[in-house]
This record gives structure tokens, C-alpha cells and sequence, in this order.
């Protein structure tokens, strides 16, 4: 089973994004983790890559196919954080 690099963004520090991904099959198992990269921030010497996943609502469209929702928190409290959604899509 192979991983997808399913998007990436830079966070602000203490800030949160969140994400409409839809597209998967009706017979697939869609399970979402992150690879947090340290960012930038002003003075900040040895800046930290610190966030949380949470994997919200999941949706099915008239049309059969799945959608979820997720959300990241930069839990950095001075750095923005690099962060890559990474998907495992399997088969049922």
C-alpha cells in the first residue's frame, strides 16, 4: 500500500488550517498522518516542528465517492511549521 503525498502548507505559529479532501472511492479507507518541518520565526533560534492531526467528518456524495475533512494545529509557539498531508488509501 503506497503513501500519498496528498498536499503540503506552512503554518503560522499557534495557527490551525483545515482541508476538504474528496475524491476517494466508495470502497476505499482513506487513514490521514502528517510529516511536520520546522518553519521560521523571528529570533528564533532553534525553531521546532511540533503540530496535531485531527481527521474530522467523512461525507459520501450522491455520486458514491468519499470525502474527509481534517484539521492541523501548529502547536509551535513561536514558528511557522512545514506540513505534509499523507494519505494510506486502501481497498475494502
Amino acid at each position: 500500500m503506497p503513501v500519498h503525498d496528498m498536499l503540503w502548507d506552512s503554518i503560522a505559529a499557534n495557527q490551525s488550517i483545515n482541508w476538504f479532501l474528496h475524491g476517494f472511492g466508495a470502497d476505499e479507507a482513506v487513514t490521514f498522518s502528517i510529516a511536520v518541518f520546522p518553519g521560521t520565526g523571528e529570533g528564533v533560534l532553534t525553531p521546532t516542528a511540533h503540530a496535531t492531526l485531527t481527521q474530522g467528518e467523512s461525507f459520501e456524495h450522491v455520486d458514491g465517492t468519499k470525502a474527509y475533512k481534517i484539521y492541523i494545529q501548529n502547536n509551535a509557539p513561536f514558528n511557522s511549521c512545514d506540513v505534509h498531508v499523507l494519505a494510506i488509501v486502501e481497498s475494502l
